[in-house]
């Protein structure tokens, strides 16, 4: 809250990102965050396709946290074909991409599943994955931070393992 709102008393200005559209997300990134212009090399895109433009701000918001951070989920939840958020193909957080036979073969199966870009307090965001968990040896659900996503094995690596996947959200 600015000095001149707690002077006069004034409730802090909230932002509902939710109900925005993608203009009024893109004002408003530019608005809190200045220096956007200098992290996304307006130069080298296309000037008549603005979607990499603005997956690249969707991104440098995405890294903040608070407020800026869900206008930047926001934007990247608009400009998903379907809604839903996935991570870049590129995201890896291990060196290991693909499971031995025995962990495939003790990976416990997740269905319906979901993966989240969750952040939390000054934490900085994370790829988070949740379902129910078909298992006798383990919980009933999952909440792990994910590390690698192998769409080909249909398998993804969390804290707690590996994971076979199933029905998505």
């Amino acid at each position: 809250m600015t000095a001149p709102r707690r002077r006069f008393g004034l409730p802090p200005v909230s932002i509902h990102v939710e109900s925005m559209g993608l203009e009024e997300l893109l004002a408003a990134a530019l608005e809190r965050c200045p220096d956007i212009e200098c992290a996304v090399d307006f130069y080298r895109l296309d000037p008549f396709d603005i979607d990499p433009a603005l997956i690249q701000i969707g991104w440098c918001m995405a890294a903040k946290v608070g407020t800026d951070f869900r206008i930047g989920r926001r934007i990247l939840q608009l400009m998903s074909p379907d809604g839903d958020l996935m991570p870049p193909p590129e995201f890896r957080l291990s060196r290991v991409t693909e499971p031995t036979e025995q962990e495939m073969y003790e990976a416990p199966f997740v269905t319906p599943w979901r993966v989240e870009l969750w952040q939390s307090g000054s934490m900085p965001a994370e790829w988070r994955i949740n379902g129910s968990v078909y298992h006798p040896l383990w919980e009933p659900r999952i909440w792990s931070r994910l590390l690698y996503l192998n769409r080909a094995w249909g398998m993804a690596l969390t804290d707690d393992g590996w994971i076979r996947l199933g029905r998505r959200i």
